[in-house]
């Protein structure tokens, strides 16, 4: 009469541990990717954000060490380092979790790039217009 004796059993001892271990799997991955993400988020801010004098008088890298990226991680630890050479600003972490993630962002500042970059973006738009 009972032809399925102890599949309830194995369902309940093989298939359901899988299950949880892989919905664990899955939020250490989102915990990661989120705190990846809010590191490179206060790096680019700073990045974009360096005041003029700081540029004016060279003293990028001071200001870029002096920042502390993180602060507001719930479950990693985060260590950073800022520099600055040849006019490109640089910010680096690294995220500390299970293992160590590397988060980098970078910008060129006061080249004549940027400028290059600005005036054939505007040169553009004025064509446009101009027809």
């Amino acid at each position: 009469m009972d032809k399925n004796k102890g599949y309830m059993t194995i369902e309940a001892s093989f298939v359901i541990p899988i299950i949880l271990i892989g919905i664990f799997v899955i939020l250490i991955g989102l915990i990661i990717v989120f705190e990846k993400s809010t590191i490179k988020a206060e790096e680019v801010e700073t990045l974009y954000q360096i005041p003029l004098e700081y540029i004016r008088d060279g003293k990028v890298a001071e200001y870029l060490g002096l920042k502390n990226y993180g602060n507001c991680l719930e479950y990693g630890s985060v260590s950073s380092e800022g520099s600055y050479k040849h006019h490109k600003a640089a910010a680096s972490g690294e995220l500390v979790y299970v293992k160590p993630f590397l988060v980098n962002s970078e910008r060129e500042i006061d080249l004549c790039v940027d400028r290059l970059r600005r005036w054939q973006f505007y040169d553009d738009i004025s064509e446009e217009s101009g027809d």
